[in-house]
């Protein structure tokens, strides 16, 4: 099963819907729990699962014509089974999905995607599959599980 996170930290200039409008963006059937820790900042969490829920991302890519950078930052981005990287928050409310690095410092910080699966090599295939002469090469078979 296909699982997809998203994590956002509330920054104290900023709309909390903005930011909830941001991550629908990228995951637009993601559930969005919005908390408050104990030192008082909101966090707000999304989660989907199923291969639906990367049908967002899958599209911006292919209209950004992104797919081999893509490809290439997902391919170091595997951490124990999962794909960890960020999204310039910015960016993601508009519309558009601009990776970012999970350390960036800008004024609101990226949002955490964490996307889970048995297969999730198959995965960065789905959403970002190798190209040639600027085509997706699609592969059969991919285990979306």
């Amino acid at each position: 099963m296909i699982v997809i996170l998203l994590h956002a930290d509330l920054k104290a200039t900023e709309n909390l819907e903005k930011v909830r409008e941001a991550l629908l963006n990228i995951c637009p059937i993601a559930e969005i729990k919005i908390s408050q820790d104990s030192s008082g900042i909101t966090h707000l969490e999304g989660s989907a699962t199923g291969a639906e829920a990367l049908a967002a991302l899958v599209r911006k890519f292919r209209e950004e014509r992104i797919l081999e950078a893509v490809r290439q930052v997902f391919l170091k981005q595997i951490e124990e089974g999962a794909l960890v990287f960020g999204i310039h928050r910015q960016a993601a409310f508009v519309g558009r999905v601009h990776l970012c690095n999970l350390d960036d410092v800008s004024a609101t910080g990226p949002i955490r995607v964490e996307i889970r699966a048995k297969h999730i090599l198959d995965i960065i295939d789905f959403i970002a599959p190798p190209t040639l002469k600027g085509k997706p090469q699609h592969r059969e078979n991919l285990q979306l599980e």
